[in-house]
């Protein structure tokens, strides 16, 4: 006997023509959803007969878990955005997000795994350190509950969400080369702690294709040992002087180690960041760096949480780049 598919509630979005964020919210009545919306969502609801799934109708009752959400580092405000959209998600079913950061720490990360399967928690998103073993304690251990992975290369058998990684490194290092750049710096994790490898592979394959002399340089994603690192490049008068960064946060502490160096970026160093936060067009120079919208990686994890689809799938948030002037123009 063959048992028909559960009507999910990206059905209802797609018939709707919505992404699947707004549809949860104009079925819960919060949210900025216009009156039309809500209609359009409502009645391809009722036309496909959805029902939504026990978690989810126990989280909008109140009966159930919070969704967990831990980060690898909450200094970075970008994690704040992702917060804020799994918040206006799990608010709109009547629940909460619980927060815990591991500051790229693998022993800690794996203790808030364990913390939160021992809380009350009905789906973890995690932003993980390079390895695996905290997400696959919680999948032998939490088998019932759903997990979905922050900013990580895409992987089989997992749901994961996060920026389009190998659009913006093509996209920062393209701008680069049409600069005049030849020799650029590219900024990671060490192989240890680096759980968005693709960006690292992206990296490689598209300076090999342009002729380019990459270098990778891999530290811990901290401000002062990003800060460190490149100070002992602006220090060796052969050391690199452009970079491609992996968040603005990171970005930044470039800015700190040129003005310690009495260097100008935008002058006579350049940096290239990621995620385009509110303060990176404040900076002297503004930071030329790779946008998105923050938010909606919160909001379609917390989604891909209450109303899992049928299967693992990869949300890739598109991306461009934001051009400003903290790039030296070398072919001027």
């Amino acid at each position: 006997m063959t048992t028909a598919r559960r009507v999910t509630l990206r059905d209802v979005a797609s018939a709707a023509g919505v992404s699947v964020p707004q549809a949860s919210l104009a079925l819960n009545g919060q949210g900025r959803v216009a009156a039309g919306t809500v209609r359009r969502v409502r009645e391809a609801a009722d036309r496909l007969g959805y029902r939504p799934n026990p978690a989810a109708r126990a989280l909008r009752l109140g009966h159930g878990g919070a969704l967990g959400l831990i980060t690898r580092n909450l200094s970075n405000s970008y994690f704040l955005d992702v917060l804020r959209g799994m918040e206006a998600v799990a608010s709109a079913r009547g629940s909460h997000v619980v927060v815990m950061d591991s500051g790229y720490d693998a022993e800690t990360e794996l203790a808030a795994v364990r913390r939160m399967a021992d809380g009350q928690v009905s789906g973890l998103g995690i932003a993980p350190v390079g390895g695996t073993e905290a997400v696959d304690w919680w999948r032998a251990n939490r088998p019932e509950l759903p997990i979905v992975l922050l900013n990580v290369s895409p992987a089989a058998g997992s749901t994961t969400v996060g920026p389009d990684n190998t659009a913006a490194v093509t996209l920062a290092v393209d701008h680069l080369v049409e600069l005049g750049h030849r020799r650029i710096g590219f900024v990671c994790a060490p192989p240890a702690d680096a759980a968005d490898t693709d960006r690292t592979d992206t990296f490689l394959a598209r300076s090999g294709e342009l002729g380019l002399r990459p270098e990778v340089l891999a530290t811990r994603l901290h401000f002062d040992a990003v800060r460190d690192l490149v100070a002992a490049e602006l220090a060796d008068p052969e050391g690199i002087r452009t970079f491609l960064m992996n968040s603005d946060y990171t970005a930044s502490a470039v800015y700190r180690a040129a003005l310690d160096s009495g260097l100008r970026i935008g002058r006579d160093v350049s940096v290239v960041g990621h995620d385009d936060l509110p303060t990176s067009s404040l900076l002297a120079p503004a930071m030329t760096t790779v946008a998105f919208d923050r938010r909606s990686v919160g909001e379609i994890a917390a989604t891909e949480l209450l109303d899992p689809g049928s299967g693992p799938r990869t949300a890739l948030v598109p991306v461009h780049l934001v051009v400003r002037d903290s790039v030296v123009n070398l072919r001027s």
